[in-house]
């Protein structure tokens, strides 16, 4: 068995292990900017590629060390790994993975912080009352801080104990200058609405084609509804009029698809985040998306930059569709330079800074601890 070093004791660059699930594109932005701005060195391990998003080549190829989690059956080889690799500090993308959370009580007892991630939203539901009456014994010995996404899921983590320094915001921040350049240097728009995500009923893909159905018979010149993305729901958008199936888009690919797009939709019916809003704004497209997209509380302002509606209610998704539609170019436009300032929100530039920052404070807390125990 491996035993952990004193991180306080080792010298910049400093050493993040990433415990990963599917990381995507966003995850690789982020982490590049770790490594480009402030010369960190990273492992990471995570799965291999999902059916439902089968990229080119694994998103974290090139910036990190990358192990796969199928190596590891126990969770002390995963500590073990981790520790070789000399981690100062380990960044776990949420609790789920039963074997990630019992390496990160392991970690936390040989003195590594741990930091996880969450795009939880609160509810009320019983579940999360009953996760906050657990989290002294769950969470607390496993996770020093959770790392949120924006101002819903900072409730849930309230409730779970984690308040002030213990909670960071911004865990997500897409690949923002690629997106946003792609929409600077765009031509005219197509007179299309763009849904991208996966093909399954979470994400409202019945709805959305319920809504276009809907939209299609009140307006007489109606915009095309591309859609990207892989699924077993594929089946639904054969024979759709108006409707084209692009399959599943590739990272680098994505920025143009938007660009060249007059309006972006995402109707799911649950959505913790999704960072393909943010990525939308930042190519300049009008969103519109339900009101269960966690992200749409920072990211879509109705009249100002998109509209939301009704989680499930496709006759309201064909009202939106029709005034996206029926606007003037100028207007949308306006839409447009809206939504990319709120885009600014949240950068790969963030979230390192983010991480850096919260790392630093974390240790300047546990030396001002040890001071304060030491006779």
């Amino acid at each position: 068995m491996t035993t952990c070093s004193d991180p306080a004791s080792h010298s910049q660059p400093s050493r993040l292990a990433v415990l990963y699930s599917h990381p995507g594109s966003y995850t690789r932005a982020c982490l590049s900017e770790l490594k480009l701005a402030y010369d960190w060195e990273i492992l990471a391990i995570h799965y291999l590629k999902s059916t439902e998003a089968p990229f080119a080549e694994e998103p974290l190829q090139g910036i990190a060390e990358c192990v796969a989690r199928s190596k590891f059956s126990r969770p002390q080889e995963i500590v073990d790994r981790i520790c070789s690799f000399g981690a100062d500090i380990v960044l776990m993308s949420g609790w789920m993975d039963k074997g990630y959370l019992a390496a990160a009580r392991l970690l936390k007892r040989q003195g590594i912080p741990v930091v996880a991630g969450s795009d939880t939203q609160f509810t009320g539901s019983l579940r999360q009352w009953l996760a906050a009456r657990a989290a002294p014994w769950y969470l607390h010995p496993a996770i020093d801080v959770l790392w949120v996404t924006g101002e819903r899921q900072r409730q849930l983590a309230w409730r779970l104990g984690y308040r002030g320094d213990r909670c960071w915001t911004g865990m997500y921040g897409c690949d923002h200058e690629r997106f946003a350049a792609a929409g600077a240097y765009a031509g005219e728009r197509e007179p299309c609405f763009l849904y991208v995500g996966r093909y399954v009923e979470a994400k409202g893909l019945d709805i959305l084609l319920e809504a276009y159905a809907g939209y299609r018979k009140k307006t007489s010149r109606p915009w095309k509804l591309l859609c990207a993305g892989a699924g077993p729901l594929k089946g639904l958008l054969h024979g759709q009029p108006g409707v084209e199936d692009l399959g599943f888009v590739q990272p680098e690919e994505l920025p143009p698809l938007m660009a060249r797009c007059g309006a972006f939709v995402l109707p799911s019916r649950k959505e913790p985040w999704g960072v393909v809003v943010q990525e939308a704004a930042a190519a300049g497209l009008p969103v519109i998306c339900s009101d269960a997209v966690g992200a749409a509380v920072h990211l879509v302002q109705d009249h100002h930059n998109g509209f939301t509606f009704a989680n499930g209610a496709a006759a309201e998704l064909a009202e939106r569709l029709a005034k996206i539609s029926a606007m003037s170019a100028e207007r949308r436009a306006a839409m447009a330079e809206a939504g990319r300032e709120l885009a600014r929100q949240y950068t790969p530039g963030r979230w390192a800074r983010t991480l850096v920052e919260g790392y630093a404070g974390i240790k300047a807390a546990a030396r001002t601890q040890q001071l304060s125990i030491e006779p």
